[in-house]
């Protein structure tokens, strides 16, 4: 081979590879990514809609925008670049939105050797937005927002802070990581769930609330200041009955319901450091 042949080999060898925009490429042994955006007007007091048909993680924020933001990525294994590609546009991301209501849905194929997630990041505006969401396996965070919420896995860990209104999420499998702020919840009342997993909740030091924790098969575990009850200092303790444990106690000036419940798993009770 004359050196001229060799410099046009080399060339064509060491070119990289063009991949468009928001894509990733792939083999049949290397993941397949594909990335997109969306923002629209959404006004405090609208309701959002999130059906995750396939799996994959959802975080949500609360902002001071008046919009909803979403971020998707989509991972597809098993499959080389040009038939991942071919996947993703069959079973796209659905956004359907108004000015106050909106529908985010994932789908995928039915249960096969190929493997398929979508993980998603939203932003919606922090006050009086109301949001739905059935999750079929990914895990859930939310932080920031006031509205009325209400969240049901079928396998995934929970992870919430920083959010007022009405609360509700359960979890078929899954941990919950619980965090409030403030010295109270300001609204209807917090309830977390889980069938199979442990529980941590945080609360604030002179946090106010009417306080539900029960465990069918577990320990609860107590790290949180005694209450004053008609003068005297009283330890919050648990109910023990059989592998169940139990505690019903008002903290602080009581107030709404807080209520965290696991039928296998423990419960751990601590102050916000």
């Amino acid at each position: 081979m004359n050196m001229r042949l060799l410099a046009v080999f080399l060339l064509l060898a060491l070119r990289p590879e063009f991949i468009p925009a928001g894509q990733e490429k792939a083999s049949s042994d290397t993941p397949y990514v594909e990335r997109s955006h969306k923002e629209f007007k959404f006004y405090p007091g609208g309701k959002v809609e999130i059906y995750a048909g396939v799996p994959g993680s959802l975080e949500i924020q609360g902002w001071d925008r008046a919009m909803v933001e979403v971020e998707s990525e989509t991972v597809v294994y098993y499959l080389p670049a040009d038939q991942a590609r071919a996947l993703v546009l069959k079973y796209p991301l659905r956004v359907r939105y108004g000015q106050t209501s909106a529908t985010i849905t994932t789908s995928g194929p039915p249960k096969s050797a190929v493997g398929v997630e979508t993980n998603l990041k939203l932003r919606v505006p922090k006050d009086r937005t109301d949001i739905k969401m059935g999750i079929l396996q990914g895990d859930l965070k939310m932080s920031r927002i006031t509205g009325w919420i209400e969240a049901d896995l079928q396998q995934g860990d929970v992870e919430v802070s920083h959010l007022q209104g009405y609360f509700s999420a359960s979890t078929k499998a899954g941990d919950l990581n619980l965090q409030m702020e403030g010295k109270r919840w300001l609204g209807q009342g917090f309830t977390a769930a889980t069938q199979r997993g442990s529980v941590a909740l945080r609360l604030p030091l002179g946090y106010s609330a009417a306080l539900q924790l029960d465990t069918r098969d577990g320990d609860i575990t107590i790290d949180y200041p005694e209450q004053e009850v008609e003068g005297e200092k009283v330890p919050l303790l648990a109910v023990v009955k059989g592998k169940a444990r139990s505690l019903t106690a008002t903290v602080g000036d009581g107030g709404a319901p807080v209520r965290v419940h696991t039928d296998a798993g423990n419960i751990d009770l601590a102050p916000i450091p």
